[in-house]
């Protein structure tokens, strides 16, 4: 059968450890076995070497001591059989190698080293990385994490088999020295680690091998996360009838703006506005009333000097928006103590995430929206000890300490309401800017007043916010301004 690789990924992401235990079963009820899928990924990663890379190339095939190591040596033989020159180095003796992957090494007819230092690596264009797969955690062992910053610090094309070596395919943990993937062929199922934090920066480009045996591994086995994509969150986008008005479209009121911070509650209004909500109220400090509604007078801007001035504001509001420049003094505490238990739907970012950390609390119906060091502060009352690689655990333990959706920010941010996962996978490193939390507050408040339920509003906020900044950063990434995704944010929610 024909080997194929694609870059349309699935919508459904699983633990290594379920690939592992399922992947035989697959197999079987696919009409095949174990040693045919090995052949089947190596056929895979050297299509794709063959597709993508001259004959000219030389490759540098790096292999370790588990299965892993035969997808790599079967790799090796196909491409020297193709006519390139190739080199496999073994970091651990292949002799020990047992099973499909020792009959791989023992088909192997090429060249074989067992150290780095005996080779001439800059005639090298491509290396492969067949060291550690699905099965690894914890730290590098010290040579190799030698021949990984050597292999790093070179100017060749990375292609992992799999996993790259050093990331946690279940948790998205990054061992020191990890392999730095140009582009990533994975075998049967998404790993859910592979698309979430630094791991994404160690995976590069993700491409998906199924072997053939996807459809029986669905029917086997449960995701633990979605990866929800284009065509499926654009079907949730609120609706708007023909004959609808301003008050059939939610009212948001954002809570936040202290002195020398009208900005961020400003970027959360307009954000609001700009992803349809039918109405925009903003209560922020009387100093700032006249800057925050200056050249965009659709809001309703309203100076509050204590708590007790957000009481009428808080009966017309049908979610609020509570933190984005709030401030840490008297006056943001005040109105962040006003506002956390009330029966609204909320929102909350930013500040309001610095005072509930101190005051936690738990809500009916609301969504956090932590980046890692507020993340952190959330679970300073957990009893419950994290590596902070481990960012579908801290999470999950958000989402159950304070019974709230959760978002935690980064590369493939991570959506849970502690049952249902969802790993977002838009986004762009141009948005390492000051005031794109604000926005997506915004966004995720404007869906929710639209009539949408909490996860799915902020899975839906989630992409389009990091969507609009793939656009927007086709301008250029560094200096690119939360306010640039405006524009982009109107033309996707349509």
């Amino acid at each position: 059968m024909a080997i194929e690789y694609t870059d349309n990924l699935p919508q459904f992401a699983y633990s290594a450890q379920q690939v592992q235990q399922y992947e035989g079963k697959a197999a079987e009820l696919s009409g095949t076995n174990l040693s045919a899928l090995m052949q089947r990924a190596g056929s895979a990663a050297f299509q794709f070497i063959e597709n993508n890379h001259p004959k000219s190339s030389h490759i540098l095939v790096v292999t370790g001591k588990g299965n892993n190591a035969g997808d790599g040596f079967i790799v090796a033989e196909r491409c020297r059989q193709a006519g390139f020159m190739v080199v496999v180095l073994v970091l651990f003796a292949p002799e020990n190698l047992t099973g499909d992957a020792q009959q791989a090494f023992s088909q192997y007819q090429g060249k074989l080293v067992r150290c780095l230092d005996d080779i001439d690596t800059e005639q090298f264009s491509v290396v492969v990385d067949a060291v550690f797969g699905t099965g690894f955690r914890g730290v590098l062992p010290e040579h190799v994490s030698r021949c990984f910053d050597t292999l790093n610090g070179l100017p060749l094309v990375r292609i992992a088999l799999d996993v790259p070596s050093g990331v946690n395919a279940t948790t998205g943990e990054v061992a020191a020295s990890t392999l730095i993937a140009t582009t990533t062929v994975t075998f049967i199922a998404l790993k859910q680690g592979l698309l979430t934090g630094s791991a994404k920066r160690m995976v590069g480009e993700l491409l998906l091998a199924d072997l053939g045996v996807s459809e029986a591994f669905k029917t086997l086995v449960t995701a633990t996360s979605s990866f929800l994509n284009h065509q499926t969150l654009m079907a949730a986008r609120p609706q708007r009838a023909a004959d609808s008005y301003k008050n059939q479209h939610g009212h948001v009121l954002l809570i936040g703006g202290n002195r020398g911070m009208a900005g961020a509650i400003r970027l959360a209004a307009e954000a609001a506005l700009r992803s349809g909500a039918g109405l925009v109220s903003v209560a922020t400090h009387p100093d700032n009333t006249v800057c925050v509604l200056q050249g965009r007078y659709e809001l309703m801007v309203h100076g509050v000097s204590d708590g007790e001035a957000l009481l009428p504001l808080l009966k017309k509001a049908t979610v609020v928006v509570l933190g984005p420049g709030l401030g840490q003094d008297d006056w943001g505490q005040a109105l962040f103590q006003r506002v956390i238990n009330t029966d609204i739907p909320l929102v909350v970012d930013a500040d309001g995430l610095n005072w509930l950390s101190r005051n936690p609390v738990k809500h009916a119906n609301w969504v956090l929206t932590p980046h890692l060091g507020e993340a952190k502060r959330l679970l300073q009352h957990s009893d419950a000890a994290f590596n902070e690689s481990n960012r579908f655990a801290m999470a999950t333990e958000i989402s159950h300490q304070y019974s709230a959706v959760v978002v935690l920010k980064g590369p493939g941010s991570l959506i849970t309401d502690g049952v249902r996962t969802n790993i977002n996978r838009s986004g762009s490193a141009a948005m390492a800017s000051a005031g794109m939390g604000d926005v997506l507050s915004g966004i995720i408040g404007s869906f929710i007043a639209q009539g949408m339920e909490a996860f799915a509003a902020t899975n839906l906020a989630v992409y389009i916010h990091g969507l609009a900044a793939q656009r927007a950063a086709h301008d250029g990434e560094k200096g690119m301004l939360a306010t640039d995704l405006f524009e982009h944010i109107r033309g996707i929610v349509g």
